[in-house]
């Protein structure tokens, strides 16, 4: 068996991490300090501290599947970039960094699942449902490198 090298997935890492870090900040600042709305643009955009209890987009499910589910998809994410992304030379760097936000994000609302029962979502965007950090992470990574895989695929 190959020897792992953590050194080649240091951006991976590192990206992860911080995306995480920034996600679990925004959301304890929301939980102990936030005193009520913020508006950036009226009924447009603005921050409200929402609990979602449930999956994607509200989706009401029991608990212990969303556990399950989380954690199977948090798995299959990692096992897909280790297996078919890390292995490309080209874009490597960016590949390893949206699969870092991704994963990151995907911690961060599975951390507040755990020791919450809910997901914090705070930013309002109408017309989209409300959302966070973590959700911007995985839905702009996925976006990013399924364009990114596309365009390698077609060259």
């Amino acid at each position: 068996m190959k020897k792992l090298k953590w050194r080649q997935y240091g951006v991976f890492i590192v990206s992860a991490i911080g995306w995480l870090a920034i996600d679990l900040a925004t959301k304890y600042y929301l939980l102990h300090f936030y005193s009520g709305p913020v508006i950036f643009i009226k009924r447009f955009f603005y921050i409200m501290l929402q609990k979602n209890t449930g999956i994607a987009l509200g989706i009401q499910m029991g608990y212990w599947i969303q556990m399950i589910a989380s954690i199977a998809i948090l798995g299959m994410l990692i096992y897909c970039g280790w297996k078919y992304l890390f292995p490309l030379k080209r874009n490597s760097f960016l590949n390893q960094f949206l699969l870092g936000i991704i994963v990151g994000g995907a911690i961060g609302n599975l951390v507040n699942r755990i020791h919450l029962g809910a997901v914090i979502d705070f930013i309002v965007l109408k017309p989209f449902p409300v959302f966070n950090i973590a959700d911007v992470g995985i839905t702009l990574g996925l976006i990013a490198l399924f364009f990114l895989t596309y365009k390698a695929d077609i060259t």
